[in-house]
C-alpha cells in the first residue's frame, strides 16, 4: 500500500459490481467498457488520493463471505393469474416486492432504458413494478445504485434489492452492517451475464430488418407455456409486436450456449447453495421429473423456485403465503435441473472464434454462423412450436428427457 496506487481485481475476476467506484471518496474510479462491451473500473491517478478504500471494499479481493445456512426450498406461484402471466416463472419476485411496497419501501431491480440498455432502477408503487418483472439476459449497469440504497436506508426505508449474486455480494460489501436491518436481498440462479455490446448489435440488426425501433424486448413470453421452450417477443414503436424465432432469436441461442458471457462467470465465486442473499429465486426447471408433483397443470403457467436462505427470509415468508401458493420441495430437486445453482457457466469452445469475428465486423448477419442449432435442438423447437406444450411434455417423459 503506502504511496502506491490501488490495484483492483483482474478482468478475469471483476463482476462489475462497481463497489470500488461507489466507495471512492474522490470519485477517482470510472466504470468503462472494454472492446467486448463489459464494464471494468479504471483509476484516474490525477484524482486518486491512494486511500485504498476501493481495495478494502472490493468483495472479490476480500474473499471473506457472510454466508447463510443451507436453504429451505419451495415451489410456488402467485395467486393472481395476471401477475403470474406477466412473470417469467411463477411470480415469486412480485410477491416479495408487494410485501416491501406495502411497507412504503423501495424495490430495486433491472429495467430497460429507452435505448434498451439495462440498468438497476427502483420503484415505489405497484403500478410501476411491471418494468422490473421478467428475465433479462444482459449484464446490467450498477451505476450509483448502492449509494442511493444507502441514502434510502438512512431515511429508515425498507429496501428490496434484486440482482445477480455477485452484485448482492457487492452491496453488502459497500454498506455498513448497521444499515442492513431494513435491507432485503434477492438473488437468482444466474446463467452468466452476456455482453451489452453484443445485445446492442443484435438489436440494431433486428431494427434494420423491420425498419422500426424496438421499445420493449421480452426474452421469454409464456403464451406457448412455461415448461416447453422459449418464445421471444419484441415490441416496436410503429408496427407493434413481433415474435422472434430461429435466426431472429440468435442472441438468446448464443446466451444459452455461454458464447459471449462475462469472463468471471466461468469461475463464479458468488454462486452455490449457501449465499449472502435472503432469498434466491429461479424457474423451477425439472420439477416433477424425479419427485412426484401433484400440480402438473400448473407447469404450463410458470413455477418459481424460492429458496429461503436467512432468518429474515423465514420471517418475511409467513407474510407471503397470502400472495403465493407454496409447496415445500427438496434441495436436491432444486439443484438437479438448475446446473448454475452450484456450478459456473461452462466454457464454449467457440467463444474465442466468436470474439475474433465480432471484432472484425459490424454486421450481425456475419455472426449467424455461430448460432446454428443442432438437429436435436431443431426437433425440439418444431415439437414445442407446432405440437403444443402437452404433447412436448409427453414426448419428453417417453424419452426420459
Amino acid at each position: 500500500m503506502g504511496n502506491e496506487y490501488p490495484s483492483l481485481c483482474s478482468s478475469q475476476d471483476c463482476t462489475a459490481c462497481a463497489t470500488c467506484m461507489q466507495s471512492c471518496p474522490k470519485k477517482a474510479i470510472k466504470m468503462l467498457p472494454d472492446e467486448k462491451g463489459f464494464l471494468y473500473p479504471y483509476v484516474d491517478k490525477d484524482i486518486c488520493i491512494q486511500c485504498h478504500l476501493c481495495e478494502k471494499k472490493c468483495p472479490i479481493l476480500n474473499k471473506e463471505r457472510s454466508l447463510n445456512a443451507l436453504p429451505k426450498i419451495y415451489a410456488c406461484w402467485h395467486r393472481n393469474p395476471i401477475i403470474r402471466m406477466k412473470s417469467s416463472s411463477g411470480g415469486a419476485f412480485s410477491a416479495i416486492a408487494e410485501y416491501v411496497l406495502a411497507l412504503k419501501g423501495y424495490v430495486w431491480g433491472v429495467a430497460y432504458t429507452n435505448e434498451l440498455r439495462l440498468t438497476y432502477q427502483y420503484v415505489d408503487t405497484m403500478d410501476a413494478l411491471d418494468i422490473l418483472r421478467r428475465s433479462k439476459y444482459v449484464q446490467a449497469e450498477v451505476g450509483d445504485t448502492f449509494i442511493q440504497i444507502k441514502k434510502q436506508l438512512q431515511q429508515g426505508k425498507t429496501v428490496l434489492f434484486t440482482g445477480t449474486s455477485c452484485h448482492v455480494r457487492g452491496l453488502y460489501a459497500y454498506l455498513p452492517k448497521a444499515l442492513c436491518d431494513n435491507l432485503i436481498t434477492v438473488d437468482f440462479i444466474c446463467h452468466g451475464v452476456p455482453s451489452p455490446k453484443v445485445f446492442k448489435r443484435y438489436i440494431e440488426w433486428i431494427e434494420d430488418r423491420y425498419e422500426d425501433k424496438l421499445i420493449d424486448f421480452n426474452f421469454r413470453d409464456k403464451r406457448y407455456g412455461w415448461d416447453n421452450g422459449v418464445l421471444t417477443v419484441g415490441r416496436f414503436s410503429r408496427i407493434g409486436e413481433k415474435k422472434f424465432v430461429k435466426k431472429e432469436n440468435s442472441f438468446f441461442y448464443g446466451m444459452l450456449h455461454d458464447l459471449f458471457i462475462r469472463p468471471c462467470c466461468h469461475q463464479c465465486t458468488s454462486n452455490g447453495l449457501r449465499r449472502e442473499a435472503d432469498f434466491t429465486i429461479a424457474d423451477f426447471w425439472g420439477i416433477g421429473r424425479k419427485e412426484k408433483f401433484e400440480y402438473e397443470a400448473e407447469k404450463y403457467k410458470g413455477v418459481s423456485l424460492l429458496a429461503l436462505n436467512s432468518e429474515k427470509a423465514y420471517r418475511i415468508f409467513n407474510s407471503l403465503e397470502e400472495k403465493l401458493l407454496c409447496i415445500q420441495r427438496s434441495l436436491e430437486e432444486a439443484y438437479t435441473y438448475n446446473w448454475n445453482y452450484r456450478y459456473s457457466a461452462r466454457i464454449n469452445p467457440q467463444t474465442d472464434f466468436f470474439w475474433k469475428k465480432f471484432s472484425q465486423t459490424n454486421s450481425w448477419k456475419d455472426l449467424l454462423c455461430f448460432f446454428r442449432p443442432t438437429f436435436e435442438e431443431q426437433c425440439k423447437w418444431i415439437i414445442k412450436r407446432y405440437m403444443g406444450p402437452i404433447m412436448a411434455n409427453k414426448l419428453r417423459k417417453l424419452f426420459s428427457r
